[in-house]
C-alpha cells in the first residue's frame, strides 16, 4: 500500500490545469454489478485489484481510514490499495489535479460541499443500481434523512462515511470554573438566552465579561460562544422565519426575517462580544479543543477530536429565534465514473459507510452518528461524556420531522448541487457582514440575483 502527500507546491502547479479536468472526464456507465459485493463475505477477485483511493481531513481521519483499510483487507486480502491525502489544503484542488493528469482516483471522500458540483460535472459515479444489487442495503435499516446530502435530480451520488447532527457543543470544565450552571439538554434554548449565557463565560485578559463596565473586546482570552457561519448558519435563518431556497428556485435572501438572523449573527462579536469577531483579529485559534472557547456550534463529527484533546463534552439542541429547527449533514464516499473499478470500489465504499464491521470503526472514533439504526443503542450507551441524553439529541435533530431541514429540500436537491459555487459566491459578502462593514439589508439585493442565476444554471456571475 502506497501513499501520498499533496504539498502547496502541488496546488500551485495545478491551479492552470484544475478547471479543464472536469471537462476531459469520461462520463462512462458502471458495469453489471456484482450481487452480494458488499455484504462483508470474501470474494476471490478474477485479477488483482489495485483501488486508487483519495482521503482528505486531517490525522485523525487518516488513522480512521487506515483501520478500515486494513479489515476491508482481512476479507478482500486480493485488494491493493494506493492512497493519496490532502490535509489543510483544498481536496477538491487536490481532486482535479489528479483528474487533469489522467490518475483519477477510483473512490474518495468527499465533501457536501463539493459532490453536487462534481456530480453535475460528470465525475460522480450515480450509485441507485449499485445499491439496488446490494442484498444487504435497505434504505429502511438507515436513520431518517441519511442520504439527503447525496440526493440530486433523484439520484444518490455517495454514501455518508462522516458527520451527522449539528448541535451546540459546550466544555463542562470551562462552565464549572465560571460557576455557570449547566445548560438542560431536554430544553429548548433561545438565541436571546444563549447570548446571555454566552456573555458569563466571555472574559478579558483582565477577567472582565461583556457584563462589566471596561470589559475589552480587542483582549479577550476566552469567548463563550463560536457560531458556525457555514454550514449552520441556516439554522439561525429558518429559526427566525426566514427560507433560502424556495420551491421556485428563487432565493429571498433580502426579507426582512433572513437580514434579522444575518445581521444577529454579525452581532455576536460586533455587539454582544461573546463570539470572535473578523473585526477584532486574534493570532490564536479559538475552538473547544483549544480550551478558549465555552461553547461551540459544530458537529458530532468531532465528537471523537474533542474527547482526544480532554474536553469535558456536553451538548444541547440548537437554540431558535422564532421556530424550532434541526439541521444535520452527512459527507460521503464517492466512486469516479471514469474508475476501470466501479464495482470494487463501490464494494469498498459500502463496507466503509454501509456494513455494521466498517461503520463501527467510525462510530468507534467519534467521527459518525452511526447512520445504520443497527448501531445506534451501542452509540447512546457509550462511555460517557457525552452523556446517554445528550446523545439521544442527534437522533432527534434528524427524526424530528416538525424540525429538520436542508438546504435545497424544497426542490429536492441539496443546494441544487452548487454549494461549493454558492460558499465561494457568497464569502466576500460575508466577510464584509461580520466585520462590520455593511449590514445584510446593503448586501442582500446585490447578492440575490447572483446566487439565483448560479442555483438555477451553475453559472457563477462575473459581475
Amino acid at each position: 500500500m502506497s501513499e501520498r502527500r499533496f504539498s502547496r507546491r502541488d496546488f500551485i502547479k495545478a491551479s492552470s490545469v484544475a478547471a479543464a479536468s472536469l471537462v476531459i472526464v469520461a462520463c462512462t456507465p458502471p458495469p453489471a454489478p456484482q450481487a452480494g459485493a458488499g455484504t462483508g463475505a470474501a470474494s476471490p477477485a478474477k485479477e488483482a485489484v489495485k483501488l486508487n483511493f483519495f482521503n482528505r481531513g486531517g490525522e485523525y481521519v487518516f488513522q480512521t481510514m487506515d483501520l478500515q483499510i486494513a479489515e476491508f483487507k482481512k476479507l478482500h486480502p486480493d485488494y491493493e490499495f494506493e492512497l493519496n491525502s490532502v490535509a489543510g489544503y483544498s481536496h477538491q484542488e487536490a481532486l482535479l489535479m489528479m483528474l487533469a493528469a489522467g490518475t483519477g482516483p477510483d473512490c474518495w471522500f468527499d465533501s457536501i460541499r463539493t459532490t453536487g458540483m462534481l456530480a453535475r460535472k460528470g465525475v460522480v459515479q450515480a450509485i441507485d443500481d449499485l445499491l439496488a444489487a446490494e442484498p444487504t442495503f435497505k434504505k429502511e435499516n438507515f436513520t431518517d434523512n441519511t442520504f439527503s446530502c447525496q440526493t440530486y435530480d433523484g439520484k444518490i451520488w455517495g454514501i455518508p462515511w462522516d458527520s451527522g447532527a449539528l448541535l451546540i457543543m459546550y466544555n463542562k470544565k470551562l462552565f464549572d470554573a465560571a460557576k455557570v450552571p449547566y445548560p438542560d439538554p431536554k430544553k429548548w434554548l433561545t438565541w436571546d438566552e444563549i447570548i446571555e449565557l454566552g456573555k458569563q463565560l466571555t472574559f478579558d485578559l483582565d477577567g472582565k465579561t461583556p457584563n462589566d463596565a471596561g470589559f475589552d473586546p480587542k483582549r479577550v482570552k476566552q469567548y463563550g460562544f463560536t457560531p458556525d457561519t457555514g454550514h449552520g448558519r441556516q439554522t439561525y435563518i429558518w429559526s427566525n422565519g426566514g427560507e433560502i431556497i424556495n420551491a421556485d428556485m428563487t432565493m429571498p435572501i433580502d426579507t426582512e426575517e433572513f437580514s434579522q438572523a444575518m445581521n444577529w449573527l454579525a452581532d455576536l462579536g460586533l455587539k454582544h462580544y461573546v463570539a470572535p469577531s473578523a473585526k477584532y483579529q486574534t493570532a490564536q485559534e479559538i475552538t473547544l479543543t483549544s480550551g478558549n472557547v465555552a461553547m461551540e456550534h459544530g458537529g458530532v463529527w468531532s465528537v471523537g477530536e474533542y474527547l482526544d484533546a480532554g474536553v469535558d463534552l456536553g451538548m444541547i439542541q440548537v437554540p431558535y429565534s422564532k421556530k424550532q429547527t434541526t439541521y444535520g449533514q452527512y459527507s460521503p464516499m464517492c466512486v469516479f465514473t471514469g474508475s476501470r473499478f466501479k464495482q470494487e470500489a463501490f464494494n469498498f465504499i459500502y463496507f466503509c459507510t454501509a456494513n455494521p464491521d466498517g461503520q463501527k470503526i467510525i462510530v468507534d472514533r467519534g467521527q459518525l452518528q452511526p447512520t445504520l439504526k443497527s448501531l445506534r443503542e451501542q452509540y447512546l450507551n457509550g462511555t460517557p461524556p457525552p452523556t446517554t441524553a445528550e446523545r439521544q439529541l442527534a437522533f432527534d435533530v434528524f427524526e424530528n420531522k416538525d424540525t429538520y431541514r436542508w438546504p435545497g429540500d424544497k426542490i429536492g436537491s441539496y443546494w441544487g448541487g452548487w454549494y461549493q459555487y454558492q460558499i465561494d459566491l457568497w464569502g466576500p459578502y460575508m466577510t464584509d457582514l461580520l466585520i462590520g462593514n455593511k449590514r445584510w439589508e446593503d448586501i442582500a439585493g446585490e447578492l440575490r440575483p447572483k446566487a439565483e442565476q448560479l442555483l438555477k444554471t451553475g453559472e457563477v456571475p462575473t459581475a
